[in-house]
């Protein structure tokens, strides 16, 4: 089964709902997804009214800890942001979810860089569709960490859900936890979602110029 296991819907900072979300997830193929709004879980709980055998909901949340952010999978409760990272990877385990280091190197966003080695996380996200130009080397990483791999698309819009998925089989949190599940970088996706994250760069820049 096909997974993009890192979406934002309109609860957060992302444009679609969940139920355009779910019809354009079905629409490109994908057999289930995560919704994981930033510090958010009703657009989860709203996704999970639409979950089944044959298209299957992973609810989260994405919690903005101290040192970064930390994807929560599994979970329909809200985890406060603004604790510690190792105090919100306890709190995300005490709701029977999997915390995972979102975009851990990201050099724009908030990651937790180092603490992967250094706090109890279940996984860690290597491939993340809005990091991968500017995340330390994702294969050399995989291959440094002792903890199984993620991949996201980490959409916002509907046209990049998919640009990294996961095959997992059965219990879609257990088959990331045994660390043989594959990760999968949608090309064509990815360059649409390359050039967008190019220009919002360029624009960043430009802007800081003429404020100068």
């Amino acid at each position: 089964m096909i997974f993009d296991i890192h979406i934002h819907s309109r609860y957060s900072d992302g444009v679609g709902t969940p139920e355009e979300i779910i019809r354009y997830a079905k629409s490109i193929g994908l057999d289930g997804i995560g919704i994981t709004d930033h510090n958010e879980i009703e657009g989860a709980k709203i996704a999970m009214k639409f979950s089944s055998e044959n298209f299957r909901i992973i609810p989260g949340i994405e919690v903005s800890s101290v040192e970064g952010h930390i994807l929560g999978l599994g979970i329909t409760a809200i985890v406060e942001r603004g604790l510690t990272a190792e105090e919100t990877i306890e709190k995300i385990h005490e709701l029977g979810g999997i915390a995972i280091a979102a975009h851990p190197y990201d050099r724009l966003r908030h990651g937790v860089g180092d603490l992967i080695y250094k706090l109890k996380f279940d996984a860690v996200e290597i491939y993340n569709g809005h990091t991968l130009l500017t995340s330390k080397n994702p294969e050399k990483l995989e291959i440094m960490i002792k903890l199984p791999a993620t991949g996201g698309s980490d959409a916002h819009l509907l046209e990049e859900i998919g640009a990294v998925t996961m095959t997992l089989d059965g219990n879609p949190i257990e088959s990331i936890l045994d660390g043989n599940s594959k990760i999968s970088v949608n090309i064509s996706k990815y360059k649409i979602l390359r050039n967008f994250i190019k220009r919002r760069m360029w624009l960043r820049g430009n802007a800081s110029q003429t404020r100068v």
